[in-house]
Order: structure tokens, then sequence, then C-alpha cells
């Protein structure tokens, strides 16, 4: 009966033993998929940052087209503004001509 008792602890020994090893196995496995779940996350962080930094330079780029086409508008309104400016000085000067003639003539 005490071999048996015997036997039967070397065999759990050797089971635990067996079980260690493949926890051993088990946490080196989850060690290493670790390691490259860190590395595909920190190489993930470099493609979105670099795609921010693409993004934010086109934004920049837009930016300053839109101010270009803003000042070419502005330019643009300046120069309708003094057409309209100069059309209502010449529609005054009309008016103003018109009026003198009919007085000159008699009309009014």
């Amino acid at each position: 009966m005490e071999d048996q008792v015997v036997q039967a602890v070397k065999e759990l020994l050797y089971e635990v033993r067996e079980m260690r090893q493949e926890m051993e196995s088990f946490k080196q496995e989850i060690r290493q998929e670790m390691q490259s779940f860190k590395q595909e996350m920190e190489n993930f962080k470099q493609e979105m940052r670099q795609e921010m930094e693409a993004f934010k330079q086109e934004i920049r780029e837009e930016i300053k087209e839109l101010h270009v086409r803003i000042g070419k508008l502005e330019t643009k309104v300046d120069k309708l503004h003094d057409k309209f400016e100069l059309h209502a000085q010449k529609q005054w000067q009309t008016e103003a001509d018109v009026y003198r003639l009919k007085k000159l003539i008699g009309i009014e």
C-alpha cells in the first residue's frame, strides 16, 4: 500500500511538473503575443500620426488657397464698389447736366 501511495505521489508530482512546463510555455506564448501586439500597436500609432500630419498639411494648404481666393474676391468686390461709386457719380453728373440744359433752354 505504501508503494502505491508513493507511486501515486510520484505520478502527481510528474503531472504537476508537466503542468508547470505547459504553464511556462503558455506564459512564453502570451509574452510573445503581447510583444507582437505592442509592436503592431506602435506601428499603428506611427501610421496614424503620419496620416494626421498629412491631413494637417492638406488642411493648411486648403486654408492658404482659401485665403488667396478670399483675397481675390475682396479685390473684385473693391473694384465693383469703385465702379459703382464712379457710376453713381456719373449718374449724378448726368442728372445735373440734364437739369442745367433744361433750365438753359427753359423747360424747367
